[in-house]
């Protein structure tokens, strides 16, 4: 029956092979199934793609009653455009997701294996470097390869480098801080920067219970010694801080805590901008007297419906099968962790040093996996209702992140008793767990360090080089104009600075250059325009100038 009311239409005034006029059933089914194949292929709904052509057998049999025999689009209903972008967004998260895990899905254990993998590499090429004759090794730039070490190997070595609780804290929190740390250092060379020193430098990159308002300026923890057991002051609680910020990451916190009994802390959060579609990846271990009791991480997911893209559960799962391999009891997870956590967190008290083992290999895999997400993610742009809704959505999961960790007690309790209730609070809201969506820190682009030094060795300028060339330019004519005026004006000037003043404005200022050639015309035939600044010293000299003030100081 539908078939025959399309026959009986006037001709659609669409072109294209969805005319109705003249079309049979067969020709109907035709043309609904390259619909259908265009559907499965754009992944779409094969309805919504009738709604969107307007000469769609469901739209002509409706507009059959039409004074033109046809029928405009129906307008989409709120709960189709919902649908339809929620369809888009899935689509776009499972390309970001395949193309992110094509850089480790057929090789797990290089995620944690990565070090051993760049190791390897450099002791091949050292292997190389002797198997060549001497004489070829500058030739063949095996020499400069292996002066280099890999920046995981670098790392590697580095270790905690510089920490002060560095050598005091157990075994497995000195890794796993070389790791994260190393992994940013090396993932992010040219966006990494120190997260703004107002905020936490001088206040909070040391903490003494000792000396908790740093009247010792943060070195308390090398010059007072620490209270025996029943004196005032013990147990002591030292608090080490490393803050960054990057392109993606608004904070890149890691802290390690020591306290004189026995009780070792290492605390990791990596924060995300605010506009970014990024969990928040987080983890803790909790040491007491050399035993791990507590060890927990997790992506917590900043989306509304609490729920992680299917590419990073997916990930989660497969690192998880492939490094906890026993059977992991999970440790009860608190009111205020099911808030925030996704269904994906681990949470253990480790029973074996297998079990331990495993961890460790967990949380640097997911950390590296994670990493290598944001080097592809871009923000969130406030330019369509939709996206400014994401972004007021992705605000309220950093809240509620926030929220929650502030209500675990058990860390409130242990600062108030080191420190006092309002250094807790402060510490806690400002270095822990900050929620400061108008005031995120800033980041500086490095890279563009690197475009200036190749500037320097091509001459193809672009806009930034061009600037900075500019700005050589008015410095180095000010400097030449004033050496000359102090010339002048009688004043003792060196020779070498009356060549370089000359030379520097013949290049640089096309005035004095025109000025110079029209007087001095034989300055043109010079094979070599370095030698004009010295020529027109010469002739300076030829014309008397300076001679009564002995200007011409070797």
């Amino acid at each position: 029956m539908l078939c025959m009311q399309m026959q009986m239409q006037p001709a659609c005034r669409y072109a294209g092979p969805c005319s109705t006029s003249g079309t049979s059933s067969a020709g109907a089914l035709s043309a609904g199934g390259r619909i259908n194949r265009a559907a499965r292929r754009s992944g779409a709904h094969p309805r919504r793609l009738q709604r969107m052509s307007p000469c769609s057998s469901e739209g002509n049999a409706e507009g059959s009653s039409t004074s033109s025999g046809t029928m405009p689009p129906s307008a989409w209903t709120r709960e189709e455009l919902e649908s339809l972008n929620e369809e888009v967004e899935q689509n776009r998260d499972a390309e970001l997701g395949e193309l992110w895990r094509s850089d480790f899905a057929q090789d797990l254990d290089g995620l944690y294996d990565y070090v051993g993998a760049a190791t390897a590499e450099w002791q091949q090429v050292v292997h190389d470097l002797y198997r060549l004759p001497q004489n070829e090794w500058q030739n063949s730039g095996v020499l400069e390869a292996a002066h280099k070490f890999p920046p995981a190997m670098a790392n590697e070595m580095l270790g905690m480098g510089t920490w002060r609780l560095k050598g005091d804290v157990n075994p497995c929190i000195e890794f796993l801080v070389q790791r994260l740390e190393g992994t940013w250092r090396e993932m992010c060379p040219d966006d990494l920067n120190i997260y703004p020193r107002k905020k936490w430098k001088g206040k909070y990159d040391i903490c003494d219970s000792m000396d908790p308002n740093r009247e010792l300026d943060g070195m308390s923890y090398a010059d007072v010694p620490s209270p025996k057991k029943g004196e005032e002051g013990y147990p002591r609680l030292l608090l080490e801080n490393r803050i960054y910020c990057s392109r993606v990451f608004r904070k890149l916190h890691v802290e390690v805590g020591h306290r004189q009994d026995g009780l070792q802390v290492l605390h990791a959060v990596l924060y995300p901008r605010y506009a970014y579609d990024v969990p928040i990846l987080a983890m803790d271990l909790v040491v007491i007297n050399g035993n791990v009791t507590l060890a927990i991480i997790d992506a917590c997911p900043v989306r509304k419906n609490m729920q992680l893209p299917a590419h990073y559960l997916q990930t989660m799962q497969e690192l998880q099968e492939k490094f906890l391999t026993d059977a992991v009891k999970q440790r009860r997870i608190p009111e205020w962790g099911t808030n925030i956590f996704s269904p994906a967190c681990v949470c253990i008290q480790p029973q074996t040093p297998a079990e331990l083992a495993g961890f460790l290999q967990y949380a640097v895999a997911l950390h590296r996996a994670h990493m290598l997400l944001c080097l592809r993610v871009e923000p969130v742009q406030p330019t369509t209702p939709r996206n400014i809704a994401r972004r007021t959505e992705l605000l309220e999961g950093h809240k509620r992140f926030i929220d929650n960790q502030l209500a675990n007690k058990k860390t409130t309790r242990v600062l108030e008793a080191a420190f006092n209730v309002e250094w807790a609070t402060e510490y806690m809201r400002s270095i822990m767990f900050d929620f400061e969506p108008d005031d995120e820190p800033k980041w500086v682009d490095a890279s563009m360090g690197k475009l200036y030094d190749y500037f320097d060795y091509y001459p193809e300028l672009g806009i930034w080089p061009q600037q900075i060339k500019e700005l050589e330019d008015g410095i180095a004519l000010r400097r030449a104009s004033e050496t000359l005026d102090a010339l002048v004006a009688g004043e003792t000037v060196r020779q070498d600075k009356i060549v370089w003043s000359l030379q520097n404005l013949f290049e640089r200022d096309p005035g004095f250059q025109a000025h110079c050639l029209l007087v001095l015309p034989e300055a043109a035939d010079l094979d070599d325009v370095k030698k004009v600044g010295p020529f027109l010293a010469s002739r300076l000299e030829e014309l008397g100038l300076g001679e009564q003030q002995a200007s011409w100081v070797e």
